[in-house]
């Protein structure tokens, strides 16, 4: 009898003590630096410029440094095109599993704007690897939903 009672408390501890492969962890999702090689539309025929995250056009986008610190959820992007409002911004995100079925993530981004408020923005991570990941983000234009694929590289 003593031997159950002792036994199942340390059995409780040992179970909760490890991570399930399945819990989400934005260490194990966004971490080091990203370039974002690619921004394009998914629809077909679909080539406007537009802005994303309140910021810069899509095309300024590409070539941009993604950084991603899971130990506080914060990072920052980094735009390169010397044509676009060039410079560094910083972030913070959220990761969330979308899907138990196929293991898609969101992701919350938060970025503070010029007024001091904080804008959040939906991403979904659709594809991640050791070396590349793929987000799709839906934006409206002329008052429609567009899907936008970022495509990402791990530097």
């Amino acid at each position: 009898m003593i031997k159950k009672l002792v036994f199942i408390p340390l059995a409780c501890i040992l179970l909760f003590s490890f991570k399930s492969s399945n819990d989400v962890s934005s260490e194990r999702i966004l971490k080091d630096f990203w370039l974002l090689n690619k921004v394009s539309y998914v629809e077909p025929d679909m080539y406007e410029r537009i802005t994303l995250f309140n910021d810069v056009t899509n095309f300024c986008f590409e070539q941009s440094l993604w950084r991603f610190s899971p130990s506080n959820n914060t990072g920052s992007y980094a735009i390169n095109d010397l044509y676009c409002s060039y410079g560094k911004r910083d972030i913070s995100f959220d990761v969330s599993k979308s899907s138990k079925k196929n293991g898609l993530y969101d992701v919350i981004l938060k970025h503070q704007n010029e007024n001091g408020e904080t804008d959040k923005f939906k991403i979904k991570i659709t594809e991640i690897t050791d070396k590349s990941m793929q987000w799709n983000y839906t934006t409206w234009v002329n008052k429609k939903p567009y899907t936008i694929k970022m495509s990402f590289l791990k530097k």
